[in-house]
């Protein structure tokens, strides 16, 4: 890793709590003033308030995938608790995430179990934040997994989002994690 201390977020929170929701916002912004952008973003589907699916964006291409579909009891496949990949577009991301070099965001929605504990998925982007090409990384982390993070990158700083945040929340915290890029 780098040496500059602050230069990776990690986003935490438990589920639906609008982790996504502030990745697409810091997207938003990040691509309003110039940025160049690397890493994905997985915007969840829903059918009547029910989580079905999750895509996964490629942030430079803007190319959009299922990456995941809802686990059944007859699912079969790369199994999580709640969902089975698609291992075709896991490794298609996982290209995506060894293509972030030279980028002002990095940006990773999100490394779960596959990565940390099983050593399989996006490994790619374990090694993107690792290797410190970027001027800000931010990922998104579920909270059972935040010390395993820490304990890789210790410089990093952790947004626990404990609820959903309003508006002026969600621009306050896009400012402070984009504030970096503007002072390099």
């Amino acid at each position: 890793m780098s040496d500059n201390t602050s230069k990776i977020w990690i986003i935490t929170g438990p589920f639906q709590v609008g982790k996504t929701y502030f990745c697409h916002n810091l997207v938003n912004e990040a691509q309003r003033r110039g940025y160049k952008l690397a890493g994905v973003i997985c915007p969840p589907v829903f059918e009547e308030q029910n989580k079905t699916a999750i895509t996964i964006e490629d942030l430079k291409s803007h190319q959009r995938k299922t990456l995941a579909t809802k686990r059944t009891t007859e699912t079969e496949g790369l199994l999580t608790d709640h969902w089975v990949f698609d291992e075709e577009v896991l490794l298609w991301g996982n290209r995506v995430l060894g293509e972030t070099i030279g980028c002002d965001l990095l940006l990773i929605d999100e490394l779960g179990p596959l990565e940390f504990n099983r050593g399989q998925g996006w490994l790619n982007g374990l090694q993107a934040i690792d290797n410190g090409d970027y001027k800000i990384a931010v990922v998104v982390i579920r909270p059972v997994l935040v010390e395993t993070a820490q304990k890789r990158w210790p410089n990093a700083i952790v947004i626990d989002f404990q609820a959903r945040l309003k508006l002026e929340e969600t621009r306050y915290l896009v400012e402070k994690v984009l504030l970096p890029i503007e002072q390099k």
